[in-house]
């Protein structure tokens, strides 16, 4: 089975390099060199991609964080077939792993590769099917990813990559930044203007919303639920956006989190589609684009299937 399985692990992904990347790496004693690629660049994954696909390698995995899997199905979407793209198998070898644990492919990297190629020798593939998330610029560049996120949860991602080696604790400290700025003041709450729209059937939510995410997924960022209990829209995107005030949100924080404040100035719903204008950047899974304003179409990408042997 590993002639048509190929890894794709991400040289420059921190806890890659802290915890994998040793002169004896966990996939040596299972793939062939040929069926590994270590990239450090996005030009180095693209070549590995295209390998693949000349190879007509079936079963492609990913070792990194949810930023490396953003690039990785973008390149996956760009080489193959949209016909017959391949099962991706999501490894967990970032520092948050939000979208491993979402999928069904969280945990140990060297056990989950283990066990997946059990399952794949055995015949067996449990998998789940998504659409991608497909992101147009201005320019009509094309991205493709599970989420996306402005307003002040750009804001907040900003001050967790403020640091050179972020990790769980910082996660919390941006986390909490809506709470201790409402308590304190700062900079964070400074007017973030978004014009939404939904299906071209007018606006998401009447006011002036601040805030906006949307995903194929119902867990899209760190430990967050924002969409609440969500059933299996294949066909749909989860969104929320809110545009409720500092001390509005202070002490609804956590039901926001988790998808389950009712406020007026909140809407959590699914469309097909998106545009949305803005005047501040914006993050796909975990990587942050900065354009000097934000003018982009979202919607349904291809489907893609994705093994989830610890689902």
């Amino acid at each position: 089975m590993t002639e048509g399985f190929g890894l794709v692990v991400n040289g420059r992904a921190r806890a890659v390099r802290r915890r994998y990347l040793g002169p004896a790496p966990f996939w040596a004693s299972h793939l062939p060199s040929h069926a590994v690629s270590v990239t450090h660049t996005l030009e180095e994954l693209d070549d590995a991609i295209a390998r693949f696909c000349a190879r007509n390698v079936r079963v492609v995995a990913g070792l990194g964080g949810d930023g490396s899997l953003h690039h990785l199905v973008d390149a996956i979407v760009r080489h193959y077939d949209h016909a017959s793209l391949p099962v991706v198998l999501v490894l967990a070898g970032g520092t948050m792993n939000g979208l491993a644990r979402a999928i069904g492919s969280g945990g140990a990297p060297d056990d989950v590769l283990a066990t997946s190629l059990a399952l794949l020798e055995s015949g067996q593939l449990p998998v789940r099917k998504l659409p991608l998330l497909r992101v147009e610029d201005a320019s009509h560049d094309v991205l493709h990813g599970f989420s996306f996120a402005t307003g002040l949860v750009f804001r907040a991602f900003e001050t967790y990559y403020r640091r050179p080696e972020p990790g769980i604790r910082d996660a919390v400290v941006a986390s909490l930044l809506p709470l201790r700025t409402a308590l304190f003041g700062g900079s964070f709450y400074d007017p973030v203007r978004l014009e939404i729209n939904a299906d071209d059937s007018g606006p998401w939510m009447s006011g002036a919303p601040h805030t906006l995410l949307a995903s194929v997924v119902d867990r899209p960022l760190l430990w967050f639920r924002p969409f609440g209990e969500v059933a299996d829209h294949t066909d749909l995107i989860n969104v929320a956006a809110t545009m409720m005030r500092p001390r509005e949100i202070a002490p609804r924080l956590w039901s926001i989190f988790r998808g389950r404040c009712r406020h007026p100035g909140v809407r959590i719903g699914r469309c097909s589609s998106l545009t949305v204008r803005g005047d501040c950047g914006y993050l796909i899974d975990g990587d942050l684009y900065r354009p000097e304003s934000t003018n982009v179409t979202i919607s349904r990408g291809p489907r893609m299937n994705f093994l989830q042997p610890t689902a």
